[in-house]
């Protein structure tokens, strides 16, 4: 009941501000962006959209491989898809929608071991693939003056250490065979509850996959370039979105919308609801913009998050997770 309060509670007011915000600015916001449109550069975005979607979806295919098994490219898209839009509704969610793929994994007959150790192996690359535009974008920030970024540069350079010393340190706890979750749940005794106790084959074999994974040098290494492209190609999007809509697209103008984005979705507000909006504002105010061309940056990128969503929509509603046909077996095991 408390987490459905705060859930609603954030909702509401995520609601409350967008309304304030689009009351205050967005009449001008919708007249820059009806300004002069270009369908070419939107057509563009669609295409960069589309790549990097797909560019995710391949590397998660990529390691799979890696593990003997393979799902087709349409469904990982639809599975990555999917789970991301669940990461966007949920606040602060951004892991929250890996359970859900490698669920959806499981359900299509990849083996339970290998869907959660490829997942979690997608996972850490793309935190470590963006990890370096992070740094470029705050670098960019701080020559701009926009007050404030340096924290963010020294927790995104402190979180950039940590994931490496926790990477090093995981693998290395698994070549000598110590586990990480077996050994968290022998150690708490967590083993004594029946379901866990019926099910710690699986999280010991998921752990020896992901050693087996990370052991594939040339594999990881082509994955992490991956997820650089991708990076790349994001950037691309926003390039064209914002151009599409003769909005300020300076290196320095998208990097302040990417940084906006993604501080967008660090607070607890579900889909970032006013939040990412009322961002964009406050980073192009404090490079010299007006407020409605704040605004009509903040309505650019909703836009890309719908669009971004639109297939995990899609699939969800087309393929219900209530669905009685759950595959071979595996995922009604769980």
């Amino acid at each position: 009941m408390r987490t459905k309060l705060i859930f609603f509670g954030n909702l509401i007011f995520g609601f409350l501000l967008l309304s304030i915000i689009l009351w205050l600015y967005g009449g001008p916001a919708l007249l820059v962006l009806a300004r002069d449109p270009s369908l070419a550069l939107i057509l563009a975005f669609a295409v960069a959209l589309v790549a990097s979607i797909t560019s995710l979806s391949w590397r998660w295919g990529y390691l799979l491989a890696g593990l003997n098994e393979s799902l087709s490219l349409h469904k990982l898209v639809a599975y990555r898809s999917g789970a991301h839009t669940l990461a966007i509704l949920i606040p602060s969610g951004k892991l929250g929608g890996d359970p859900l793929r490698a669920w959806l994994a499981i359900r299509a007959g990849v083996s339970p071991p290998t869907s959660i150790a490829s997942v979690a192996v997608d996972r850490t690359q793309e935190i470590g693939s963006t990890a370096p535009f992070s740094l470029i974008f705050a670098a960019l920030l701080i020559q701009a003056d926009v007050p404030h970024v340096e924290r963010a540069l020294i927790t995104v350079g402190v979180g950039v250490l940590g994931l490496a010393a926790g990477v090093t340190l995981s693998l290395r706890r698994l070549r000598r065979g110590a586990g990480l979750i077996s050994a968290l749940i022998r150690s708490t005794r967590l083993n004594r509850i029946n379901f866990i106790r019926s099910h710690s084959d699986i999280i010991e074999t998921s752990e020896t996959s992901l050693l087996r994974l990370s052991q594939q040098s040339q594999r990881m290494i082509i994955a992490f370039v991956m997820g650089l492209f991708a990076n790349l190609v994001v950037i691309l999007e926003f390039a064209f979105l914002l151009s599409a809509f003769d909005l300020p697209a300076n290196t320095t103008a998208i990097a302040a919308a990417l940084f906006a984005t993604g501080a967008a979705h660090l607070l607890p507000i579900p889909a970032s609801v006013g939040v990412l909006e009322g961002a964009q504002i406050w980073i192009f105010g404090m490079l010299g913009y007006p407020a409605d061309i704040g605004l009509a940056v903040g309505l650019a990128a909703r836009l890309r998050e719908l669009l971004w969503m639109l297939p995990g929509v899609i699939y969800l509603i087309a393929s219900p997770l209530t669905d009685g046909s759950l595959g071979n077996g595996k995922a009604s095991s769980l």
